[in-house]
């Protein structure tokens, strides 16, 4: 109990400090908060004044729940509510001015209603097609041609004066967000990255192998958040008066940038797993030598810090680069490690020797994503570095080395 409300106190806190800072989430919602009430008001007071006073209050409900996080996102929605409450005072309109509220006029009505509410152009508002039908057919005004015009009018009213509050006043624009979703996303997989890197390097220590598994699953919900936020980021640009005043920038392109750390994040993925097969089998330690774990901690310790580097906003990416350099050294003094000691007929283990050549594959696709990203050429490489599907030959005249790793 008392660790829930400390949780609780701590969630409050953090809003609280949220709204002292300049341009956060916490302030745009409390200025979203404002621009809906002052929206209300609006199509309340427009309302009133024109149409009959039994309808009116539809208006400033419309209008609160038409301030959404993105400009588009209320003009598009506005349309589509009219549209389904239009559609739902016609079915209303014509069953019940001759039949009124029973059974049959409401399986007349209802069934209509939701096979409108299924077509794809309402969205979201579909179901307000059979609830505006069964609420105005509820209230016995389904008769009355002058409250039902009314009705529609001050839906209409109220979507209007959520569209233009939130399209002239301060309309949302996500210039911030994505980019700390995507930069978060990125070190999330770096510090996993790290924690791997601990392990393989004290002499394959598996033990925090579940909390590494725990990490992955949490990756994807990462991505998730980071895929709304670029989402939630292009939409706001669109039919938003301050689209101009801030353009985009070749640097803001974060849905490219997602897309390749949504396929880095899958290799992570991979290499985890692969561990955690090795877990469920006794371990590593006869088939794949401590050298190489060493030598592929390092690696792994040098992508994590690459992929930090790579996402920062930061137009100066030599850091980045030098990072992802030695990185692709460090995979190349492995693969050519690997390759001789394949060529030698020095491989003592085949299972080693699979394992090895499959964790260095995922690590040097994780090395074309971060290249990729920077938009630096990679490197004439192939990124298998070991041919599959074809077992090692031996060399006849080279001497056999049962402690050589793969």
């Amino acid at each position: 109990m008392s660790a829930a409300v400390r949780r609780e106190v701590s969630y409050v806190r953090g809003q609280a400090a949220g709204l002292a800072k300049r341009g956060s989430y916490q302030r745009l919602q409390a200025l979203q908060i404002a621009k809906a009430t002052l929206a209300a008001v609006l199509a309340w007071l427009t309302a009133s004044r024109l149409l009959a006073l039994g309808a009116t209050w539809i208006a400033p409900a419309t209008a609160v729940i038409m301030v959404h996080a993105t400009v588009y996102r209320t003009l598009t929605n506005g349309l589509r509510r009219v549209a389904a409450v239009g559609a739902g005072v016609i079915l209303a309109g014509s069953i019940g001015h001759l039949l009124g509220l029973g059974v049959l006029s409401l399986v007349l009505v209802v069934p209509p209603a939701l096979i409108a509410a299924r077509w794809h152009r309402i969205g979201n508002h579909g179901s307000d097609v059979a609830t505006t039908a069964v609420l105005l057919l509820s209230f016995a005004a389904a008769s009355q041609e002058r409250y039902l015009l009314s009705y529609v009018l001050a839906t209409a009213i109220g979507a209007l004066s959520g569209a233009v509050v939130n399209s002239v006043l301060w309309p949302p624009l996500y210039r911030d967000r994505p980019y700390a979703a995507v930069r978060r996303l990125a070190r999330e997989t770096a510090a996993l990255l790290t924690s791997v890197a601990e392990g393989l390097r004290d002499e394959w220590n598996l033990s925090a192998l579940p909390d590494w598994e725990r990490q992955a699953v949490r990756l994807d919900e990462h991505l998730a958040d980071a895929a709304a936020a670029v989402a939630d980021g292009a939409e706001s640009r669109r039919y938003n008066l301050r689209h101009s005043l801030h353009p985009a920038t070749a640097s803001q392109d974060h849905e490219q940038v997602l897309r390749r750390l949504t396929t880095l994040a899958a290799h992570v993925h991979t290499i985890v797993h692969a561990l955690a097969h090795l877990e469920h089998h006794d371990g590593p330690s006869t088939d794949v030598s401590p050298d190489y774990a060493r030598d592929y901690a390092d690696l792994l310790d040098q992508l994590g810090d690459a992929l930090t580097a790579t996402v920062r906003r930061d137009p100066d990416l030599s850091r980045a680069r030098t990072l992802l350099g030695r990185a692709e050294a460090q995979a190349g003094r492995i693969h050519e490690q690997m390759t001789t000691e394949i060529q030698r007929g020095e491989v003592a283990h085949p299972a080693g020797w699979a394992l090895s050549g499959s964790l260095l594959t995922d690590a040097e696709r994780i090395l074309a994503v971060l290249t990729s990203i920077l938009g630096t050429p990679p490197a004439n490489r192939d990124n298998n570095p070991l041919p599959p599907h074809q077992p090692p030959t031996p060399d006849p005249a080279a001497p056999s080395n049962p402690a050589a790793h793969p």
